[in-house]
Parts: structure tokens; C-alpha cells; sequence
């Protein structure tokens, strides 16, 4: 189950940030925006599952989680086709254009996250 790695380096990241940036009187992280591609193949509710396990006892405790997923991009080897692909095989992924495997992928893999969103106690 990659989603638990993935969710811890979700906790341990925002935690990280949090205190690096050394946030003063942060109550609780209440959201949280990835932007995930496609290929990673994440299951969603694993990971926010994991992530409810996780985050327990943190500032990230009860945080609601938003995925935006990001398409594969890319490059055919044979007909020099670049775009994106509407769907993904688990087993097969090929040209939309001419149908061949060789492919170089450029963007589907990414698991970024793009903002939370951060309560802080009043003074």
C-alpha cells in the first residue's frame, strides 16, 4: 500500500513547513490541495484513510483533502505525437495518434502539494 508512504510524506512535509517557517499560534491545518497525476496510480480514499491514521495528535488532525489529477503528457517516439492521454490502461499505455508503446512520459507521476489551508489562534 504505497498511499501510506505517500500520506506520511503528506504529514511530514506541511509539519516540516509549519515549522521552518516558524509559524506562530498555528490552531490546525483545516485543508489540503494535491495535484495528483493520473500514473501514480494513488488510490484516494487509501490515502486519506492513511492520512486520518497519521495525522492524529497534529495540527493536521481532521484536515479535508482535495485532489485535482493531472493527465499523462506525452512524447511518441515513432510519430513525435505530444499531448496528453484521455485514459490510461493499467497494462498498456500507447500513442492516441498511432497507436505505438514507445513512449516518453513527461508529466502523469506527480504528487504535488499545491496549498493548505492553516487556522491560527487568536491572541
Amino acid at each position: 500500500m504505497h498511499e501510506l508512504s505517500y500520506a506520511t510524506s503528506m504529514l511530514n512535509t506541511i509539519l516540516d513547513t509549519v515549522k521552518n517557517h516558524n509559524f506562530k499560534n498555528v490552531k490546525r491545518v483545516s485543508k489540503i490541495n494535491l495535484e495528483i497525476g493520473e500514473l501514480t496510480f494513488i488510490n484516494v480514499e487509501q490515502l486519506k484513510f492513511a492520512f486520518e491514521v497519521i495525522s492524529k495528535s497534529t495540527i493536521c488532525e481532521g484536515a479535508e483533502i482535495e485532489v485535482k489529477f493531472i493527465k499523462p503528457y506525452i512524447v511518441c517516439n515513432h510519430c513525435g505525437y505530444r499531448g496528453e492521454l484521455d485514459t490510461v490502461d493499467d497494462v498498456i499505455i500507447s500513442c492516441p495518434k498511432c497507436g505505438s508503446p514507445s513512449l516518453k512520459i513527461e508529466g502523469g507521476k506527480e504528487f504535488n502539494i499545491k496549498n493548505i489551508t492553516v487556522e491560527f489562534e487568536e491572541e
